[in-house]
């Protein structure tokens, strides 16, 4: 029987290990074919993220006004919208080559420019935010999901989802430098054992949506363009 279990769990770890090489975080540059000479860049304004849907809203499939990529959104306070764009912002300027603006900056311009003009699209907005602010290039993206866990650390009727993209873009054309996205739902590991990551990090526990948000604006950190390569 000890034999039997322990077989099991290497075969779980083996399918587990294939796993670690997808990431739920899909972090993309431009078409290879499209793909500028990164330019230099000292200033970015932070605009961080925006919902998608807001809670007057009904749920329903939304594409991206920034790439066309197609979520299911649900309905997200503006509240949860700035308290990620908050945090995102402390793990970027952690020892960051960039001059950084920040979303309260941000804010501040994004309400000038939309209330001179609503039917500005979302990346006119954004270009017009950075120039408003003299940075070379803005960051900004989408809460498209929140779901908060229904029950406990170990027995959750419903899961945590949470999804959201950002685009690094530059202020005097628009051009996309980076880009990110994640989109997940936590689901057991029984249900995938493709998806041990996720039930590592978050050691056998149903998380929150705050925490299943965190391992997101991790992977977007980790892979946001470095010092070095703007100004070779």
């Amino acid at each position: 029987m000890a034999f039997k279990v322990l077989s099991q769990w290497i075969i779980i770890s083996l399918f587990g290990l294939v796993g670690l090489t997808g990431s739920s975080c899909q972090h993309q540059g431009v078409a290879p074919d499209d793909n500028p000479v990164f330019p230099p860049l000292s200033t970015i304004a932070l605009v961080g993220f925006r919902p998608a849907l807001f809670p007057a809203q009904a749920p329903g499939m939304v594409r991206s006004p920034i790439s066309g990529a197609v979520f299911a959104a649900e309905p997200v306070s503006e509240e949860i919208a700035e308290a990620i764009s908050t945090q995102l912002f402390e793990r970027l300027t952690k020892e960051s080559p960039y001059q950084w603006v920040s979303p309260r900056e941000a804010a501040a311009a994004f309400s000038r420019i939309t209330s001179s003009d609503p039917n500005l699209t979302d990346r006119d907005v954004y270009l017009g935010i950075a120039k408003a602010l003299s940075a070379d290039a803005v960051l900004g993206g989408h809460v498209y999901r929140w779901r908060e866990r229904h029950g406990t650390d170990y027995a959750a009727s419903q899961p945590a989802s949470v999804a959201f993209d950002i685009y690094l873009m530059t202020a005097a054309d628009g051009m996309t430098l980076w880009k990110a996205r994640f989109d997940k739902t936590q689901i057991s590991l029984s249900e995938n054992v493709l998806d041990l990551q996720t039930f590592l990090k978050a050691r056998g526990r149903w998380m929150t949506a705050h925490e299943l948000a965190e391992i997101g604006l991790s992977e977007v950190v980790e892979t946001f363009p470095k010092e070095g390569k703007g100004k070779e």
